[in-house]
Order: C-alpha cells, then structure tokens, then sequence
C-alpha cells in the first residue's frame, strides 16, 4: 500500500449500532456510502463523492454506540473513476435513496472488531479532537481549514505518521 495515496479520511455508521463495514475483510470490494440528505445538502455530497479519484486512499473512522472512543477502522482504495461508479446510482432499484450515492472500494486494511483493545483510537492517532466527522463526506487530509493541518504541520508529516501506526498492522 503506497501511503503517498492516503488522502481523505471520511466518518461512517452502521445505523442499527453494529460496527460499520465489519464482514468486509481485506482485500474485499464493496461500496462505500455516503448519506443522501433529503435537502439541500444533495448537491454537496454527490459533489464530494465525485471528486474521489481511482487509487485515493481513505482511512474510515466510526463511533460504535456502545463504545465512548471513536476508532479508525479501515483503509480503502477508490478503485473505479466517478463516471463509471456515478452510472449505477440511478440504476440501484434495491437500495434506499438516501444511501444511493457510493464509490466501489477495496479493502487494503481491516481492525480486528473482536479485538476491540487492538482498533487505533481515532484521537490518539490523529491528535485533534474534531476533524469534520459530523457527516459521511470524505475529508481531504490536507487541507488549510482543517485541525489536522494545523497539528501536524503538513500532509507528509501526518502520512510518515499514519505510516507507522499503520504498516506494522498490514
């Protein structure tokens, strides 16, 4: 895995309080969601979601209900260009709409969920408190509105970084 293309990192949830992505081990394809808003907010997601580029790397940070600490719990590949992954939204009849906007990803690295103790906590790993996880957009790493910017100096700093919490566990 070329951590040069670790770009984003992006917040998800099981809404039924199950860990997120959980049956999909490495090396597995599935589609990464982002949640349609019923209002305005549509435009922005799809926009977000299309801007995501074949070979980004996104670390997936989520919050269990049960759990106080928010954990960083995969990494995945864009793996299609947005046009290709874009033409199936409308033609998906089996999914809800608001969940209709996804990207095909692959699965470089995966917690162990039996394991809870072994999952890197999201804070202690990453040092900020709030990096935009509020929503399912995908956030740039590098960015000069970000909290992650303004700890960690610069984009190559934080991937030598997340580079040594995640390499041993590949």
């Amino acid at each position: 895995m070329n951590f040069n293309n670790l770009k984003y990192i992006k917040n998800i949830t099981d809404w039924d309080g199950q860990w997120a992505y959980k049956n999909h081990p490495k090396n597995y394809y599935f589609r990464l969601n982002f949640h349609k808003n019923k209002n305005s907010e549509n435009q922005r997601v799809e926009t977000n979601a299309n801007k995501l580029e074949k070979g980004d790397l996104i670390i997936l940070s989520q919050k269990k209900e049960t759990e106080n600490n928010r954990y960083l719990t995969h990494i995945v590949e864009i793996v299609n260009d947005a046009d290709d992954d874009k033409q199936q939204w409308d033609y998906d009849t089996n999914t809800e709409n608001e969940w209709k906007i996804f990207r095909w990803v692959k699965v470089h690295w995966v917690a162990d969920f039996n394991n809870v103790s072994s999952i890197p906590i999201d804070y202690d790993v990453m040092q900020v408190k709030d990096w935009g996880y509020q929503n399912t957009l995908a956030k740039l790493l590098e960015g000069n509105d970000n909290n992650l910017m303004r700890q960690w100096g610069d984009i190559e700093t934080l991937r030598k970084h997340l580079e040594s919490i995640f390499r041993p566990l590949l």
